[in-house]
C-alpha cells in the first residue's frame, strides 16, 4: 500500500499549494472561512500523506 501511495508523491504536494492558495484567498476577502477552513484541510491532508509515506517507506527498509 505504501508503494501505491508513493506513486501520488506529486498530488500530494498539489494538495498542499492547493491548501495554501486557499488560504490567500480567504484573506483577500472578508467573510471567507470556508476558503480557510477548505485550505487549512487540503494542506493538513496532503502533509499527514507525504509523511505516512515516508514513515511507511522507513518501517519497509528495516
Amino acid at each position: 500500500m505504501i508503494n501505491q501511495l508513493s506513486r501520488y508523491y506529486r498530488h500530494m504536494t498539489m494538495l498542499i499549494v492547493l491548501g495554501a492558495l486557499l488560504v490567500l484567498v480567504s484573506q483577500m476577502g472578508a467573510g471567507s472561512t470556508g476558503f480557510l477552513l477548505a485550505g487549512i484541510f487540503f494542506a493538513l491532508l496532503g502533509a499527514g500523506l507525504i509523511v505516512v509515506t515516508v514513515l511507511g517507506r522507513r518501517r519497509q527498509r528495516t
